[in-house]
């Protein structure tokens, strides 16, 4: 049943350099933030039992396993395999497979090289499954002849009927326009009703339909590596109140004000690999990571973590302030309320926040609170509403399971039209009428966006809304 490794030669740019996910599918429990994409003098070499340990890992799921999937595994300097990534395209879900146990628990590998020195590095595997056995393939990059990349996948979730969708979409790529990449992950719209888009490999600006491009040339966002031309994947951005646009490239954040940059590092503040940013009222700006919550008034840091503010873990996912000053933060073991210097943990178990996390919040503009709350186990994830009575609604909660095995990466509430636009994980876009409590389901199948990988939403001054895909970023058409 071992199986060889064979050499498959791909066209794409190296953009996970500083440790981003390759594929849709992320995995949470790797350590390492600091990788390159399957590089070395020495690439780093699987031990020879690996395929038939993967195959004794899954057990008995190995005779019904029909199709291919795509693993990202992270190995570290001394050889130890993590599953980061994965695009699987079997008749059987991750979940099922309990994938992440399947390949963690094999054996060490070789660890790559890099001027004499082991290195972190992530590997490309392609798995074939048919007929109860195993063949794989190991993907190779090519960075000299790359100039753009995108993932489309099939949707886990059906959509909508065609004919009963009620919206259409304008569609952007590198064909049509100057998007410097398909794949995307980010999109603002700022004060003066400019969009901005980050890529995985450079930053788009869009006014009145003309697009400027930010790359390597003419912002001081470092390069990758030793490719000159080539940036870090933009993972977020935020426009703060003085319309200075932020993003998260790479390890550091970078601050726009409309004519100069200023990079944020390890050397100048307390960032090192931030996920998500947040602007409050006052025009604080905070930064979620694994480190716990960063806020930057301007000129000074303050750090909140499990030390100092005793957060449930250092390892954050969202993080708000409400229009009563109090600080929200979700944490992959909890959440918690920051009132007054005092920590609040919801330990309630009639609370939807004893039971999933925080990853996003919003105060509408009745002072109620909406949240996006994620947990990849059981049937609690999803969007919940804390209304000032101090009642709890739950969107589509006649669906409990909705959320849990595809989470939510972003959602926008529309309050001029009552609508709420959800972006849902390998599925794509779905469009909520909060009045008539219905809705419709986006996706590649039955539509024309994209990909099922919809990250950020934004919505512009004339009430279009915006979407970052792997695979483009889309525009709704309105009347």
């Amino acid at each position: 049943m071992g199986k060889p490794f064979y050499i498959l030669l791909f066209s794409f740019l190296p953009f996970i350099s500083f440790g981003q996910n390759l594929y849709p599918e992320k995995f949470e429990n790797c350590k390492l933030s600091n990788f390159c994409l399957d590089c070395g003098d020495l690439k780093a070499q699987p031990p020879q039992s690996f395929l038939n340990e993967v195959t004794n890992n899954l057990g008995g799921n190995m005779k019904s396993l029909k199709g291919i999937m795509e693993i990202q595994i992270l190995i570290d300097s001394v050889g130890k395999p993590c599953l980061l990534s994965a695009k699987n395209e079997t008749n059987v879900s991750s979940k099922e497979l309990k994938l992440p146990h399947s390949i963690n628990n094999t054996s060490k590998w070789k660890a790559a090289i890099v001027n004499e020195k082991h290195t972190n590095t992530s590997v490309s595997v392609i798995l074939v499954f048919e007929n109860g056995t195993v063949t794989a393939k190991r993907r190779t990059f090519d960075f000299s002849n790359s100039s753009n990349m995108k993932a489309v996948g099939t949707p886990e979730v059906a959509g909508t009927e065609r004919s009963k969708l009620s919206e259409t979409w304008t569609v952007f790529t590198q064909d049509n326009s100057a998007l410097p990449w398909d794949m995307s992950r980010a999109v603002v719209t700022d004060k003066n009703n400019l969009i901005w888009i980050g890529t995985d490999n450079g930053i788009a600006k869009v006014e009145k339909g003309k697009w400027e491009v930010f790359n390597n040339q003419n912002s001081n966002i470092k390069a990758v590596g030793r490719n000159k031309n080539q940036m870090p994947a933009i993972r977020d951005i935020a426009v703060d109140n003085n319309n200075n646009k932020w993003f998260i490239a790479g390890y550091d954040v970078y601050k726009y004000d409309n004519k100069s940059w200023t990079v944020y590092d390890s050397i100048n503040s307390p960032i090192n690999w931030a996920r998500k940013i947040y602007v409050d009222k006052s025009n604080n700006i905070w930064f979620t990571s694994w480190e716990g919550v960063a806020k930057f008034n301007g000129s000074a840091w303050t750090v909140f973590n499990k030390k100092n503010s005793q957060l449930p873990s250092d390892k954050t996912l969202g993080v708000f302030m409400d229009s009563k000053n109090r600080v929200w933060i979700g944490t992959f073991e909890g959440n918690v309320m920051i009132e007054n210097k005092r920590t609040i943990r919801f330990l309630d178990k009639n609370s939807p926040l004893s039971k999933a996390y925080i990853s996003q919040m919003y105060e509408d503009k009745a002072g109620n609170l909406w949240f996006s709350l994620y947990n990849e186990k059981g049937s609690d994830a999803g969007i919940y509403i804390s209304k000032t009575d101090g009642s709890w609604e739950r969107i589509m909660g006649d669906k409990p399971n909705f959320f849990s095995k595809n989470s939510i990466n972003y959602f926008l509430l529309d309050e001029d039209k009552d609508m709420l636009w959800i972006t849902q994980n390998n599925v794509g876009i779905i469009k909520y009428d909060l009045k008539r409590k219905s809705y419709e389901i986006y996706t590649n199948e039955n539509s024309n966006v994209p990909s099922v990988n919809v990250e950020q939403l934004t919505k512009d001054k004339d009430g279009a809304i915006w979407a970052a895909t792997y695979a483009g970023v889309v525009k709704l058409n309105i009347l």
